[in-house]
């Protein structure tokens, strides 16, 4: 098992972080990392999600929403090629802060006997394409305010 996790603060409330957050059909106009998902954010529904790293590795992926919570969470299970050989369940997290802004976590946790393979060629990359995410989230959630 490997997980990548990234974390930022945000100076906005978590209605606003979660109002970019779950409009996925917005994702190619602000998001740099995963660039487009078809589907509904209700759980037991599946999405197609598209990543672009840094250095224009695009992955697709089929997944499954595993958990949607207003104002707190995202998570869905997903695979590449077949089940079992290299599954992925993500999270977005939000957590309101004492002040009323938002700590926002964003990760990924891979098991199967091809994470030693992937992590290899994509995890700094991976790393990387989660930061920029966190980055535009800011920007956009903060311009609501």
């Amino acid at each position: 098992m490997k997980r990548i996790c990234t974390t930022i603060n945000i100076q906005a409330s978590p209605e606003d972080v979660w109002e970019v957050l779950a409009d996925i059909e917005e994702y190619p106009a602000w998001n740099p990392f995963i660039t487009r998902i078809n589907g509904k954010l209700r759980v037991g529904e599946p999405l197609k999600v598209e990543y672009e790293t840094n250095s224009s590795f695009k992955v697709k992926l089929k997944t499954l929403v595993l958990n949607t919570e207003v104002n707190k969470e995202i998570r869905w299970m997903g695979h590449f090629w077949m089940n079992g050989l290299l599954n992925c369940e993500h999270l977005f997290r939000i957590e309101e802060l004492e002040d009323g802004n938002v700590h926002f976590i964003n990760c990924e946790k891979f098991t199967g006997p091809l994470v030693p393979l992937f992590m290899y060629l994509l995890e700094e990359d991976m790393n990387n394409g989660f930061k920029t995410m966190n980055e535009h989230l800011k920007r956009m959630a903060e311009k609501r305010r």
